[in-house]
């Protein structure tokens, strides 16, 4: 339980008056196009895109999870943040030139391009189910588990209370109020995270290097034999994962489709990109100094153990307000990117093509309130995982795998088509189970190895089922088929210092950097 000092309290309250006032002021324009209110259209600067791609990332899920995971595992769960980089380059140039190109507003509206509506409308399903049942329980739950600890209320009530302010801020202002919100929340994320990492790199005895420990908790890349992060494992996080996560999630990109033209949201990925970096001495390092404190501690109290041995009167107020309030934006972010993806690829669709803007508006914030009522009654879920970081990358890794293929294939290979597009997406249903039926069958392998040998076999069922199943029509989608020749194009009447691949140059030699520190 978490006891605050009344001034932690006033600083607690004021944080949340900030940031209540930052959502009203961004939120105050009336929106008439429904394209304005869900992912404000051709508005957003490069700066607005990396830090919100940064705040709808990172919830409390990222500082109670991960902190905890770091404190039973060590530094090889940095790998979860600093393998960002290839998924970053893959978003930025394959996937962002097309999105912005064909002006779509959610991701299955892309594969309607590149495939046909069937595609379209199993992947707008598909990215609702996981957003409800994965994604929103998750990030709730542990909301809910940081409030009733700092608030001293029962954790459903702080559960229901999360879910009214997130769907209140949504409602009202749109992709407007979450974009501004969470540059303000990325910023804060970021600086107290770090605090927590200097005080602690001061306070615990022999500093830096007895953070990092010894032995297997001091390295990133573990061997193959490793029961719990295997760097084969780690092979599933880039290769389906973060492609998943970071290039086909309607949550994550909803402000990359706002961007103001394509350099602006490729740069502003990028600059994601580049606070990745700093990512994880915020919310990895924290868990590896509380276990040099106390390594007796159960792992989703290490974060708010930290916090409390390290954390001065006043700014520990700061530390729980960003921890809550990373929770809001997080919600925010993505309860908008699946009413986005209801309200265009089904409302408009199929209930009510002749919709106004207004309706569509309208439909957005209903269906908001009803994913929010959805998602706060299967959070308690998250319980049977025993571990709010494990719930997440278990669910992930398995679903991620056909939906990666299927975008991956699609942008590189143009006889992969719509008919086994369609049959692969189907394999995300049961995927959804993989992680509940480990758990019945007791299976030993390791998750992500089991994941790992499941990608591949996703891959071969692709190349056999894309020979042997003739497409419907011949299709031309040879505008949606990456080619160098267009990506150079792009570049032309530009300097070299506000080139992209400049800036990727430099992001990847920073990350290859770390990894030759840390390996």
């Amino acid at each position: 339980m978490i006891y605050l000092h009344k001034a932690d309290l006033l600083v607690f309250a004021f944080y949340f008056l900030i940031f209540v006032t930052i959502a009203f002021y961004a939120g105050r324009k009336k929106r008439v196009l429904a394209a304005d209110f869900f992912i404000n259209q051709n508005r957003l600067p490069w700066f607005v895109i990396g830090f919100s791609m940064i705040a709808s990332g990172i919830s409390s899920e990222q500082f109670l999870g991960t902190v905890g995971f770091a404190y039973e595992h060590g530094l090889s769960v940095a790998n979860w943040e600093w393998l960002n980089g290839p998924s970053i380059l893959i978003l930025v140039f394959l996937f962002i030139p097309f999105y912005l190109k064909k002006k779509i507003v959610t991701m299955p509206h892309f594969l309607e391009h590149r495939f046909d509506g069937r595609v379209r409308t199993i992947f707008a399903l598909i990215s609702i189910l996981i957003y409800v049942f994965i994604n929103l329980a998750g990030v709730i739950y542990s909301g809910g588990f940081a409030l009733s600890r700092i608030l001293h209320l029962n954790i459903y009530l702080c559960i229901w209370i999360i879910a009214f302010f997130a769907a209140f801020f949504v409602m009202y202002g749109g992709m407007a109020t979450i974009a501004w919100t969470n540059v303000f929340q990325a910023s804060m994320l970021l600086i107290s995270g770090l605090l927590l990492f200097l005080i602690g790199l001061l306070k615990v005895p022999g500093g830096f290097s007895s953070i990092l420990g010894e032995g297997s908790r001091s390295h990133l890349i573990l061997p193959a034999s490793d029961p719990d992060i295997p760097w084969t494992g780690l092979l599933v996080l880039v290769l389906s994962t973060n492609i998943w996560y970071y290039c086909t999630n309607q949550n994550i990109n909803q402000s990359t489709l706002g961007a103001k033209n394509q350099w602006h949201a490729q740069i502003g990925i990028l600059f994601a990109g580049f606070l990745w970096l700093f990512i994880p001495f915020a919310d990895t390092f924290p868990g590896l100094i509380a276990y040099a404190l106390n390594p007796d501690l159960p792992k989703d109290n290490a974060f708010i153990y930290a916090v409390q041995e390290l954390i001065p009167t006043g700014l520990t107020g700061i530390v729980f307000a960003v921890l809550c309030a990373a929770v809001i934006t997080a919600i925010q972010a993505g309860v908008n990117g699946v009413s986005t993806i209801f309200t265009f690829d089904f409302y408009q669709r199929f209930i009510k093509p002749s919709a106004s803007e207004k309706e569509l508006i309208r439909t957005g914030r209903i269906f908001t309130a009803a994913v929010l009522l959805l998602g706060a009654t299967w959070a308690p879920m998250v319980l049977r995982f025993g571990h709010i970081f494990s719930y997440f990358q278990e669910c992930w890794a398995f679903v991620a795998i056909p939906i990666a293929t299927v975008f991956v294939a699609g942008i590189l290979w143009r006889k992969f088509h719509a008919k086994v597009a369609f049959y692969i997406l189907l394999l995300t249903f049961p995927m959804f189970l993989m992680p509940y039926v480990l758990r019945i069958l007791k299976i030993q392998m390791n998750v992500f190895n089991v994941a790992g040998i499941t990608l591949f076999l996703t891959v071969l069922l692709v190349v056999f089922l894309t020979f042997m199943i003739r497409p419907v029509a011949e299709e031309n989608k040879d505008q949606l088929i990456f080619s160098f020749s267009s990506s150079e194009n792009s570049l032309q009447g530009i300097p070299w210092y506000r080139k992209v691949p400049f800036w990727a140059v430099i992001m990847m030699l920073l990350y290859a950097g770390v990894y030759a520190l840390f390996w």
